[in-house]
């Protein structure tokens, strides 16, 4: 009976996966900490903390049985190990000191000159592994376009002086986070734009402590590094589209559906729900699937995801893909939430529309909108087609050529902060 008693216990003891964040710091403004953990039905689990000045304050149970949020209360809580007890498993978890004040965290500003680059295609380091295991069809052939052309982390710090030499002064790549989806064919992407783990650096560019290392170097000479992240959607290949966490973590599931590429139904007051729809609810494309940021557990994932890694690294400032895609609520809760914590921090938002009254209701503080977005700077679109225009026709009197870009700046009195239109 004993035996049958122990198998059973055994049995029943919950399996744990992995946990994100895998660690988190002391002395954030914000107490509250939510881990999600991975493991085969551990939904069911309950959870209690051993630590001074920590303690549980909810369980969030969701649809699949494969996960549990554990939201933690951290006021008072000093660096060191916490321990979790998971129906009496113990698991140990880090609580790491800052290596500094939220505040003195510094960001990029129009003082710098950026240098935007595609990690995979830039520079491949000297000892760039010929193979790389646990990939998905992992394919380097630079006779492609579409594959793996072999560029790493280590290959960009090598040539580090190629950008100081050229008067650059912050250095923004495209997303380095894993993407593992198979290198064939439209499925490719090299380019970074569909998430797989967003706390992981893809191995094929190398290691997240590669990564801390090339941005420490960059410090060294004195330039920034900005990171590019996609709240909008993730990859289908991540574990949320394997396993659904809930219900409504996604937007229409299994590409219900597909956006419009429209952005103006965003801010436009006419706007129908249809177009309101397909904009801010429809995939990107069919290999991304489209997150539920009016979730609160998914947009509290995003907002600790983004500090983790600045508090890991110590990134300069972050790049936000597709920012208008994403729900507008949610991202202005975002935004709010960083700026609480690191106030002189910088954040770009990707808002693709070529008229400089839209981009400038993006901006924070805006009085052209009825939603404070908190975003502190915006991307001026509108200069990059009037430039992209200009540079192909004899300038006029009234409207060709220089003038197309004259009659672009012109309109910066629309913003909140003109110095922040990048």
């Amino acid at each position: 009976l004993s035996f049958l008693l122990g198998a059973v216990t055994m049995e029943a003891a919950p399996k744990i996966d992995r946990i994100e964040p895998a660690n988190w710091f002391a002395g954030m403004k914000n107490p509250s900490l939510q881990l999600m953990v991975y493991g085969k039905n551990i939904r069911n689990a309950h959870v209690t903390v051993d630590y001074p000045g920590a303690r549980v304050d909810s369980l969030v149970r969701l649809d699949s049985p494969n996960y549990l949020l554990v939201y933690l209360n951290l006021d008072g809580a000093r660096p060191g190990e916490m321990t979790l007890k998971f129906d009496g498993k113990k698991v140990k978890y880090p609580l790491k000191a800052r290596e500094m004040a939220g505040d003195r965290r510094v960001g990029f500003t129009n003082a710098d000159v950026l240098y935007m680059l595609m990690p995979d295609r830039f520079a491949q380091g000297r000892n760039h592994p010929a193979q790389i295991k646990g990939l998905n069809a992992y394919r380097e052939d630079r006779t492609k376009p579409s594959l793996r052309h072999g560029g790493d982390l280590e290959g960009i710090r090598e040539h580090l002086d190629y950008f100081t030499q050229l008067g650059v002064t912050a250095l923004w790549f495209t997303p380095v986070l894993e993407n593992n989806s198979p290198d064939e064919g439209n499925t490719s992407t090299y380019h970074g734009y569909a998430t797989t783990d967003y706390y992981k650096v893809d191995p094929r560019f190398g290691t997240n402590e590669e990564y801390k290392k090339l941005i420490a170097e960059c410090h060294q000479k004195g330039l920034k590094v900005v990171m590019d992240m996609i709240f909008n959607h993730c990859g289908d290949y991540h574990t949320w589209n394997r396993d659904m966490p809930s219900k409504d973590w996604f937007n229409y599931p299994n590409y219900g559906l597909q956006t419009s590429y429209k952005l103006t139904p965003v801010l436009d007051p006419y706007a129908s729900k249809v177009d309101m729809r397909e904009t801010v609810d429809g995939w990107f494309v069919a290999s991304m699937p489209d997150l539920n940021q009016r979730n609160p557990h998914v947009i509290k994932y995003l907002i600790q995801n983004s500090m983790w890694w600045i508090e890991t690294v110590g990134i300069d400032g972050i790049r936000m893909d597709t920012y208008p895609y994403a729900d507008r609520k949610a991202m202005a809760e975002w935004m709010k939430a960083l700026d609480a914590e690191y106030p002189n921090f910088n954040t770009v938002g990707e808002t693709w529309v070529t008229e400089p009254a839209y981009t400038a209701a993006w901006q924070k503080d805006s009085k052209l909108s009825d939603i404070n977005s908190h975003l502190k700077t915006v991307m001026d679109f509108s200069f990059f087609d009037k430039l992209t225009l200009a540079k192909n026709e004899e300038t006029d009197d009234w409207w060709k050529g220089l003038n197309r870009i004259y009659n672009s700046l012109c309109y910066d009195y629309l913003y909140t902060d003109p110095s922040s239109v990048m």
